[in-house]
């Protein structure tokens, strides 16, 4: 156990808790600290958490120093939020804004409560190509490695994402799936676009997920990546405490429909033993999700490496899943092409089955130089 990452979790653990003492900083090293909740993407609540904490003043310089940076940023990323979604508007091209900026509003009250590296948004399929011809035309580029400079190409991710960035270096994730085919998902999409909810977001009405949906996301999102950061355990916790009156019999039964409750179990069990959030007494009971709670809740308190590496997350993530079928799909989505993949070889698209064939080599290639 790491001294820092057990006072990183007490910390943000009290600001969900204002009432409980502050965590003893006599033998933390504040640099390490700090670097370790930029890792999590918890500088802002960890900043606000410490507010009556005595600290060295160059560890307090720098904490204020990384709260109001990423503070300006946030709001670089709201201004281009509204400044989008007015164009998309402008075009009738439907959009929901993923995580970001307007997350952080959704759940927090406020645009400083977040981390953001970038806007993510979920458009339907078939206005990909439009909304990157909309994005191109204001100065945006792709930076997602594509296997042939064509439309279809646009498409071919295996993430079911396409990322583009501006002069500004202000990047976009544009979704036109919530999770990728491979990944068991609750999701019915003609529902999702059928639920959205409406905020007040700097001045304008945006749609966001409505909260049964939300707490899916934010439950499956952190699943996927071995829930590795505490702020997506945060995002779960604030979902619970900005919603308290979640229809939990919708939420349920579509996890149980799909086959995820584990993922979902996992992120409502981790919120509540990392950070003390109550949760409904109606939640099924599953010994797999206590293993799991207690792999993630390891490598938190450790401070362990960030990002997971695919070692481990692998396994996990086929422990996470309750179906063959599911485990099936996942290893076979690891074999489909990916980024990688392209940078080796552009090929155009009558050819992109050989990119089936050479994944596997290329994998086994790179496992047995190291």
């Amino acid at each position: 156990m790491s001294g820092e990452g057990e006072f990183l979790v007490t910390a943000i653990r009290r600001f969900f808790h204002p009432e409980d003492p502050p965590p003893d900083p006599s033998k933390i090293d504040w640099h390490e600290l700090i670097r370790l909740s930029s890792d999590h993407a918890v500088t802002p609540m960890l900043y606000r958490a410490l507010d009556s904490v005595a600290m060295p003043p160059d560890a307090a310089v720098s904490f204020r120093s990384a709260f109001e940076q990423n503070t300006r940023w946030n709001l670089a990323l709201s201004a281009e939020l509204c400044r989008l979604a007015k164009l998309f508007s402008e075009h009738e091209i439907a959009f929901v804004p993923l995580k970001g900026p307007a997350l952080s509003q959704q759940l927090y009250g406020d645009l400083a409560m977040r981390c953001s590296g970038d806007l993510d948004w979920l458009v339907h399929p078939r206005d990909v190509l439009r909304v990157h011809n909309v994005l191109a035309a204001k100065g945006y580029r792709v930076t997602s490695s594509l296997h042939w400079p064509c439309d279809s190409a646009l498409l071919r991710g295996r993430e079911a994402e396409l990322s583009l960035v501006d002069e500004h270096l202000l990047s976009i994730d544009l979704h036109w799936q919530i999770l990728p085919s491979y990944f068991a998902s609750a999701f019915d999409y003609e529902e999702v676009w059928q639920s959205l909810v409406s905020i007040d977001f700097c001045g304008r009405k945006v749609l966001l997920l409505c909260p049964e949906h939300l707490i899916h996301l934010l439950c499956a999102h952190g699943a996927k990546h071995g829930f590795e950061r505490l702020g997506w355990i945060c995002d779960v916790a604030s979902c619970l405490v900005a919603f308290p009156n979640l229809h939990w019999h919708q939420v349920l039964a579509a996890s149980t429909r799909a086959g995820t409750m584990r993922e979902l179990l996992l992120g409502l069990k981790i919120a509540e033993d990392l950070l003390g959030v109550p949760l409904p007494a109606t939640l099924p009971y599953d010994p797999a999700v206590e293993k799991l709670v207690k792999i993630v809740k390891n490598r938190v308190l450790a401070a362990a490496p960030i990002p997971i590496p695919e070692s481990e997350l692998i396994p996990f993530c086929l422990g996470l899943f309750e179906s063959q079928r599911h485990r099936l799909r996942y290893l076979l989505g690891h074999l489909s092409p990916s980024e990688a993949e392209y940078h080796v070889l552009q090929l155009p698209p009558a050819l992109y089955f050989l990119y089936y064939l050479f994944r596997p080599i290329r994998l086994i290639a790179r496992y047995a130089a190291r």
